[in-house]
C-alpha cells in the first residue's frame, strides 16, 4: 500500500526521479568527471529534510508547556522550502514509550505548538522526538532527538529515593525509601518490585518496609555492562503508587577506539590517529597513557584534550603491531591494540587551520599509482571539488570560504568510482548575520512593560528576511544551557552524524584555534554520516518509499467474504460533526486513498459496498507506521536535581494559582453511615480513589466522544493510538457502561458521544477491586443520561476509526499590566518562560519590536532568538537583560 500511496501522491517528482536516473544511466559510458556530476547533480535535486524544534527552555515540570517551533528546511540549503505540510511530534519517555504524539500541520506562522504536561506525570528522563513522513526515508539517527528533564512538585504526596550499597566488586544492594512528602515513613507497606536488564525480567517479588520505610532488593552480578532499571509498586488497597528507577553503571570500566586518518592504518610516513575514550555510562572519559610497539619500546606519550578525544602521531612499519596503555582519570589502567598495519592503501590527510585547509595524499611503497584519482569534496551532497590528482603533485591547499557552514565531506576516488580514502572537515559560518536587542529601560521591576528594538542586518549591512522565533526567560529560574545542542550545532554539526555528540553547542560557541582544533578531533573520530557514498559512478539508492505529505489521507483495503480484493468497491468516508464527506472507489488490488483534512480526535465513519451493492465486506485501514522509539543520546544517570527545586516549587505555585487540579495519593477511608444512590450513579462508583465529572463540568470538558474525553483525565496516557492505560500500567483498564462491563473494546469508546453522557468516571486500585482481577488496571465507568441508549454495533460494511489527525494551534499566554487594578492583583505571577513567540516577523528593514510584562521576579532575563534567513543562513542571538 504505500507504494501506491507514494506513486499516487507524488507522481510528477516519482516521474522526475526516474528521469534523473536515466540520465545518470547514460552518462555512464561518458568520461568519470561528467558521471560524478550527475550523480551529486541527481543526489542534490532528490529532496532531503532536517528537522529541529526550537523550545521555549531547557526543563520542565509537570502542569507545564512545553512550547516549540519546528523549523524543516532543505538538507542540502537549509531553506524552508521543503513541500511537507505536516511533522509528528513526540514526547517519550526513558523506557521509549510515547507519552505524546502530536501531528503538527503548517499554518502561516510555520510549525508551532505545545505539549500539555499532565500534572500526574512521573518525574524523570523524558525525550522529544521529531521528523516528516519523507524524513522515514531517512534512518531514525537522522530525526530531530532532544533529551529532557522532566520534573513533578505536584504529584508528589509519596516520595520515593534509592541508594546503593556495594557489597563486594559485582554485587550491590538497592535500598529504597518511601516517605510522604512531610517525610513521614510508609513503614510495614507492601512493596511489589522487578529488577529488569537489557528488557528482560530478571527478578521480582514482593517486600515489606521497615519501620523507616526501607526495603532491600538485592542486585549480584553487575559487572556485565547492561541497561538496568527497578520497578517498584505499592501493593496496598490503601496506596497507588509506582516509580521505576534507571540504575547508573556501577564500572569505572572504559574503551578506547582509534581512528587512523583517511581509514586505515597504513605502512605511510606520519599517519595521524585519532582516539576517542567512553566509560560504561556512554560519555566520555579523559585518559593519558603511552604508545608501545610490538617489543615494548616507547613510542609516544598521549593524552585526550577534549571529551575523551585526542591524536597522536604514527610511523607504521610493515610487520610490527602497536598497543596503548590507557589510564582514565578514575584510576583505571588497560590496554587496547590499534589495528593492524595495512601494506597497500592511500590515505587522505588534512589539516584546518585558521581559514586555509591543507591536504597531503600518501601511498605505501607496495601500492601503485591509481591510472586516475580524483579529489572530490562535497558538503551536504551539493559538490564543492572535483579535481584530478597526478603523482608528481600531492598535496595543496585551498581556502575554506570555498565551502559552505557545516560538514564538508573529502574523498580520494580511483577510476572505478571506488573511495579510496576519505576525511570530514567542518567549515566554521564565518559571517554570521548581526543581531542587535535594545531595551527601553536599563532596568525593570515587577509588572512593569518592557518594549525591546530587534533588528538584524547581514555581513553586508543588508536587511534579513525569514523565519524565527523568540524566548525570554527568567534568569532565577532558568539559566540556558550554552553546551547543548541549538539550531546552528544542529543543523550544522549533529543532523549530519549518527550517533551522540558530546555537548554540541560547544563546538558552535567560538571560533578561536582551541575549538577550531578540538572540532577537528570529532570530525576524525565520528565516521557515521548522513551521506555514506559507496561508488559515484553508479546511481545513488533512493530509498523512497514514504511519501511527501502535503495533505492528510485515509487509505485501506477492502476485501470480499472469501478475503479477496473488491474491485471497482465504492467507499464513503464520513465525519458528520466536522462537515466532511468524501467518496471513492477502490482500484483493481482492492485498495482505496481518500485526500481530506481533519484535526486530532476526528471520528470517522467508514462504508465499503461491493460494485453490486453488497455490504458484506471487510474495511482493512492502513496504519501509520510510527518508527520504534530510541534516543540518539544517553542519559545522565544518578546526576543531582537540585538545581530544579526552586524552578518546581514556582512551577507548582503557578499551576495552582492557574486552577490546577490538585493530586492526592490518600489512604482508602472508610465511612459508616447510609446514602442514597442516585438514579444517574453507576453501582461502581463513589470510592475515594474514584475521579468523576459530571454535568457542567462534563459539557464543558472539551471533548466530542467519550474516547476523546477519557484520554484527558488525570493518570490516563494511551499508546498505538487507541491503548489506554492509567498510571503507566501495561494492561488496559476495563470499561463499564451502564454498569455492563466491556473488555477489550476500546472502540466503543470513539462510539459514544459526551453530549449522551451523565457521568465519567477513572476507577483506581481498592475501587477498581470491586471488578475483580479484571479491574486491576484500574476502570473506565461511564453513565448514560435517561433515555439514550448505547449505540449499536455497526451493521456489516461499516467501521469507525480515528486516526492521528492534525493539533490545533495553542496561543502563549502572556498577562498584562497596564491598570493599577491589575498590577496590584494579588495572585503570584511565577513565569519562567516570560515570553514565547513562535514567528518574529521583521519589517522590510529588518527589524521588529516586542512588548510584554515583567512578571513578579526581577531577576534578569535571558533572551534567545533562533531561526533561518531565506538563504538557508542558520541564525542565533542570546542577550540578557535587566542586568541590576
Amino acid at each position: 500500500m504505500k507504494s501506491k500511496t507514494t506513486f499516487s501522491m507524488n507522481r510528477g517528482s516519482m516521474a522526475f526521479f526516474f528521469g534523473m536516473l536515466f540520465c545518470f544511466t547514460s552518462l555512464s559510458g561518458q568520461n568519470t568527471q561528467d558521471t560524478i556530476l550527475a550523480y551529486f547533480n541527481l543526489l542534490e535535486k532528490v529532496p532531503q529534510e532536517k528537522l529541529y524544534l526550537h523550545l521555549d527552555k531547557p526543563f520542565y515540570g509537570a502542569g507545564e508547556k512545553i512550547w516549540f517551533k519546528g523549523y524543516l528546511v532543505n538538507s542540502v540549503t537549509h531553506q524552508d522550502n521543503t513541500q511537507s505540510n505536516f511533522i509528528i511530534t513526540e514526547l517519550v519517555n526513558r523506557s521509549d514509550s510515547i507519552v505524546e504524539r502530536k501531528k503538527i500541520r503548517r499554518d502561516s506562522l510555520g510549525f508551532h505548538n505545545a505539549f500539555t504536561l499532565r500534572p500526574t506525570l512521573p518525574a524523570g528522563d523524558y525525550y522529544l522526538r521529531g521528523y516528516s513522513n519523507w524524513m522515514l526515508n531517512q534512518e531514525p539517527e537522522f530525526f530531530y532527538s532532544r533529551n529532557l528533564k522532566i520534573g513533578n512538585s505536584i504529584d508528589n504526596t509519596i516520595v520515593s529515593n534509592i541508594e546503593y550499597q556495594q557489597e563486594d566488586e559485582s554485587h550491590y544492594t538497592a535500598r529504597v525509601r518511601f516517605t510522604s512528602n512531610t517525610q513521614e515513613a510508609f513503614g510495614n507497606t507492601t512493596i511489589r518490585y522487578r529488577t529488569i536488564e537489557n528488557g528482560k525480567i530478571k527478578d521480582k517479588g514482593k517486600r515489606k518496609t521497615d519501620e523507616s520505610g526501607l526495603i532491600s532488593i538485592s542486585l549480584p552480578d553487575l559487572k556485565p555492562i547492561a541497561a538496568r532499571q527497578i520497578e517498584v509498586e505499592f501493593d496496598d488497597p490503601q496506596y497507588i503508587y509506582k516509580r521505576t528507577f534507571y540504575l547508573p553503571s556501577f564500572t569505572k570500566d572504559f574503551d578506547v577506539k582509534f581512528f587512523p586518518e583517511g581509514g586505515a592504518l597504513l605502512t605511510v610516513a606520519h599517519q595521524n590517529i585519532a582516539f576517542k575514550a567512553q566509560g560504561s555510562d556512554g560519555f566520555s572519559t579523559e585518559i593519558e597513557g603511552f604508545l608501545f610497539d610490538a617489543k615494548g619500546d616507547t613510542l609516544t606519550a598521549f593524552r585526550s584534550e577534549h571529551d575523551g578525544m585526542g591524536v597522536f602521531t604514527l610511523n607504521p612499519i610493515a610487520g610490527n603491531s602497536y598497543y596503548v596503555i590507557a589510564k582514565s582519570s578514575d584510576g583505571i589502567t588497560k590496554r587496547f591494540d590499534l589495528p593492524a598495519a595495512e601494506e597497500k592503501g592511500i590515505a587522505l590527510s588534512m589539516t584546518h587551520y585558521k581559514k586555509e585547509i591543507r591536504y597531503e595524499i600518501q601511498k605505501t611503497e607496495a601500492t601503485q599509482w591509481p591510472q586516475k584519482l580524483f579529489l572530490i569534496a562535497h558538503t551536504r551532497g551539493k559538490l564543492a571539488i572535483l579535481q584530478p590528482v597526478s603523482a608528481d603533485r600531492t598535496f595543496g591547499r585551498m581556502n575554506d570560504s570555498l565551502f559552505n557552514a557545516g560538514i564538508t565531506h573529502f574523498m580520494l576516488i580511483d577510476q572505478q568510482g571506488n573511495a579510496l580514502s576519505e576525511r570530514l572537515v567542518f567549515v566554521p559560518d564565518r559571517n554570521p548575520h548581526q543581531w542587535q536587542i535594545l531595551a527601553d529601560k536599563p532596568t525593570y521591576g515587577k509588572r512593569e512593560k518592557v518594549s525591546l528594538q530587534i533588528s538584524a542586518k547581514d555581513d553586508n549591512g543588508i536587511p534579513v528576511e525569514g523565519s524565527f522565533s523568540v524566548s525570554i526567560t527568567d534568569r532565577r529560574s532558568i539559566q540556558p544551557d550554552s553546551l547543548a545542542d541549538n539550531i546552528l550545532s544542529n543543523l550544522l554539526l549533529t543532523s549530519d552524524l549518527k550517533g551522540y555528540v558530546e555537548n554540541p553547542g560547544y563546538y558552535v560557541l567560538q571560533q578561536d584555534l582551541r575549538t577550531l582544533r578540538t572540532i577537528d578531533f570529532l570530525m576524525m573520530t565520528h565516521g557515521w554520516r548522513r551521506h555514506h557514498i559507496r561508488n559515484v559512478l553508479t546511481s545513488p539508492s533512493l530509498n523512497l518509499t514514504n511519501y511527501m505529505e502535503k495533505g492528510q489521507t485515509i487509505s485501506g483495503r477492502i476485501k470480499g467474504f472469501f478475503g479477496g480484493n473488491v474491485k471497482k468497491g465504492p467507499i464513503c468516508i464520513l465525519a458528520p460533526k466536522q462537515n466532511i464527506v468524501a467518496t471513492t472507489t477502490t482500484d483493481d488490488k482492492g485498495e482505496f486513498i481518500v485526500n481530506t483534512s481533519f484535526r486530532d480526535s476526528t471520528t470517522f465513519l467508514v462504508q465499503a459496498r461491493t460494485k453490486r451493492g453488497f455490504a458484506g465486506v471487510d474495511i482493512v485501514i492502513d496504519a501509520p507506521q510510527y518508527p520504534v522509539a530510541a534516543p540518539k543520546s544517553p542519559f545522565h544517570d544518578g546526576t543531582s536535581t537540585s538545581f530544579m527545586e526552586d524552578y518546581l516549587l514556582n512551577t507548582r505555585d503557578q499551576y495552582y494559582m492557574e486552577g490546577g487540579m490538585r493530586v492526592y495519593n490518600l489512604k482508602e477511608v472508610v465511612v459508616t453511615g447510609s446514602r442514597k444512590k442516585a438514579s444517574s450513579e453507576s453501582i461502581y462508583t463513589g470510592g475515594i480513589n474514584t475521579y468523576t465529572i459530571e454535568g457542567d463540568r462534563l459539557e464543558g470538558f472539551g471533548a466530542q466522544t467519550a474516547f476523546d474525553a477519557v484520554s484527558r483525565l488525570p493518570g490516563v496516557s494511551v499508546t498505538n493510538g487507541n491503548e489506554i492505560h492509567i498510571r503507566n500500567n501495561p494492561e488496559q483498564p476495563v470499561i463499564v457502561i451502564d454498569d455492563v462491563v466491556y473488555e477489550d473494546d476500546n472502540d466503543i469508546l470513539t462510539m459514544i458521544q459526551t453530549s449522551d453522557m451523565s457521568s465519567l468516571s477513572l476507577l483506581r486500585g481498592a475501587d477498581a477491586a470491586i471488578l475483580g482481577s479484571r479491574g486491576s488496571a484500574g476502570a473506565i465507568v461511564i453513565t448514560l443520561k435517561d433515555g439514550k441508549d448505547l449505540p449499536a454495533r455497526p451493521a456489516q460494511g461499516i467501521i469507525t476509526c480515528t486516526p492521528l489527525g492534525y493539533s490545533d494551534s495553542v496561543e502563549f499566554y502572556q498577562p498584562t499590566y497596564d491598570t493599577p487594578e491589575k498590577k496590584n492583583d494579588q495572585r503570584s505571577d511565577l513565569r519562567s518562560t516570560i515570553y514565547w513567540n513562535p514567528s518574529l516577523q521583521l519589517n522590510a528593514d529588518g527589524k521588529a519590536t516586542i512588548e510584554y510584562y515583567t512578571p513578579d521576579s526581577t531577576a534578569p532575563e535571558d533572551i534567545i532568538i533562533e531561526g533561518v534567513d531565506k538563504n538557508g543562513k542558520i541564525c542565533r542571538t542570546i542577550q540578557t537583560i535587566n542586568k541590576k
